[in-house]
C-alpha cells in the first residue's frame, strides 16, 4: 500500500483555511462551554433556564435563592432581567436567573 504525500499549491490558501479552523474551534468551545452563563442587566451574573412543563417561577425562584435571601427579592430580579410582564412563563420558554457569585 502506497502513500499519496500532498502539496500545498498556493501557501496563502492554505494559511487561510487554517486560521479560520482554528477560529471555529475556538468560538464552537467558548459557545459550549459558556452556554449557561449569561450576563443580566446591570452585569448580574445569570445562569439560562431552558423551560419545562410544570416549572413555575417560584420553583426556580426557591432553588436558587441564598438561605439569607428572601425569595420575593429573586422573583422580582427574575421578572426584571427578562422584561416580564406577568409571572406566568411556558415550556419551550429560556429565562435567565440571577446567581450569587458568591456560591
Amino acid at each position: 500500500m502506497q502513500i499519496k504525500q500532498l502539496r500545498i499549491v498556493n501557501k496563502s490558501r492554505f494559511i487561510s483555511v487554517v486560521v479560520v479552523i482554528l477560529l471555529l474551534v475556538y468560538f464552537c468551545n467558548s459557545i459550549i462551554f459558556k452556554a449557561n452563563i449569561a450576563e443580566g442587566t446591570n452585569g448580574i451574573k445569570c445562569v439560562k433556564i431552558h423551560i419545562k412543563d410544570g416549572d413555575t417561577i417560584w420553583d426556580l425562584a426557591k432553588k436558587f435563592t441564598p438561605k439569607e435571601k428572601d425569595i420575593r427579592k429573586t422573583i422580582y430580579e427574575i421578572s426584571s432581567i427578562n422584561n416580564l410582564d406577568t409571572l406566568d412563563i411556558y415550556p419551550g420558554q429560556i429565562i435567565k436567573i440571577p446567581i450569587d457569585s458568591d456560591k
